[in-house]
């Protein structure tokens, strides 16, 4: 089930409270955001998807051979992020990455990449539905 603005499925012990805040005042809170496709938790809105270097989606290698297919955003306020950030195997020069873990369930959504004066999210494409 998807949380909806004055709905009693808003948990706010896990909401982010930013989150909290924008789903209370919008009367359609279902529309145009994103959930996490195994719990339903709201992970962001479409408005926040962006291009970077030139592309909205990417798909990389990890140094383990698995193939990640994302999407860029801006925010993802029901992100939990998790670990400190890394430099090592950045797909994106000068942005050191951290993992975005779904903050209802835990499911690994995507990296965090971030450096001193920007940030984006790269959410995993299958791990993620509209709304």
């Amino acid at each position: 089930m998807r949380a909806s603005a004055g709905s009693d499925v808003v948990d706010a012990d896990v909401m982010d409270p930013k989150l909290k805040s924008i789903l209370e005042e919008d009367e359609r809170a279902d529309e145009g955001y994103i959930f996490c496709a195994a719990c339903s938790h709201v992970i962001g809105h479409v408005n926040d998807r962006f291009e970077v270097n030139g592309s909205f989606e990417h798909r990389f290698v990890n140094p383990y051979g698995f193939e990640h297919h994302f999407g860029c955003h801006r925010e993802a306020h029901g992100c939990a992020i998790t670990g400190g950030p890394q430099a090592a195997d950045s797909w994106f020069p000068g942005f050191r990455w951290r993992l975005a873990d779904c903050g209802g369930c835990g499911v690994h959504m995507g990296w965090l990449f971030e450096r001193d004066d920007a940030h984006f999210f790269g959410l995993i494409l299958h791990r993620i539905q509209a709304g």
